[in-house]
């Protein structure tokens, strides 16, 4: 039995989210519990601890991301998915470094939401073996999300998401000068793989420029530099 909190001050929005949530888990192996306040929030999640919280930035008096310091402060580290129209660095940035599990911008389509709910699902399903892990279970949730993270009305080429280009840039604006791909991928936290990507997409929109740096031994190097 999965417990899923809703933490949305728009009721229409909220029953919406459930909603999608019972089209893609079955009923009967669901529990879903809503508010609209960050203190309720804190006070259920205190109680049951569920396995997932969805999670509004826009909220009266606390906003989701104080809401997630407070998890910290109080010793909780439920999984969480934001819903937001918070398009904000500073938001999307804090999000981030509480290791949200995916950060969903308003509005966003059915399909977008079962992609999170999905990868979410794979997640949960790993960490609850009782046996070790293996690096291919790790990799599937870490790697592969990137790849079905797609929102069609981004306009972003197949295969790159939003929020991903959101927390690339993020890591790029941390850099100081010239920049490698390792570098960007040991700031975001993405594999190298991942990130080369999304650095390609920059150069060929003209947002990077690049210059070949060549080492006493091994493979040259691409080192990259944000255009002004």
């Amino acid at each position: 039995m999965l417990t899923i909190l809703i933490v949305e001050d728009d009721p229409m929005v909220s029953s919406i989210n459930k909603q999608y949530l019972m089209r893609i888990i079955k009923p009967e192996n669901l529990t879903v519990y809503q508010t609209a306040t960050a203190k309720k929030a804190l006070a259920i999640t205190k109680k049951i601890n569920p396995n997932l919280i969805l999670l509004d930035v826009y909220l009266p008096k606390t906003s989701g991301t104080e809401l997630l310091e407070q998890f910290i402060q109080h010793n909780l580290h439920p999984n969480v998915i934001m819903l937001s129209a918070a398009k904000d660095s500073t938001n999307i940035n804090m999000a981030l470094k509480y290791g949200v599990l995916d950060y969903l911008l308003k509005p966003f389509s059915f399909k977008r939401f079962k992609e999170a709910i999905e990868h979410f699902l794979k997640y949960n399903e790993v960490l609850q073996k009782n046996n070790t892990v293996s690096q291919g279970e790790l990799d599937h949730i870490f790697i592969t999300q990137d790849m079905n993270n797609l929102n069609d009305e981004t306009g972003l080429p197949k295969g790159l998401s939003d929020f991903s280009l959101t927390k690339i840039k993020t890591a790029i604006s941390q850099l100081a000068g010239e920049f490698s791909n390792q570098d960007v991928a040991r700031q975001s936290k993405l594999s190298r793989i991942t990130t080369k990507k999304y650095l390609d997409y920059l150069e060929k929109t003209g947002k990077l420029s690049t210059k070949v740096h060549y080492l006493k031994v091994g493979r040259p190097i691409k080192i990259y530099k944000l255009n002004k």
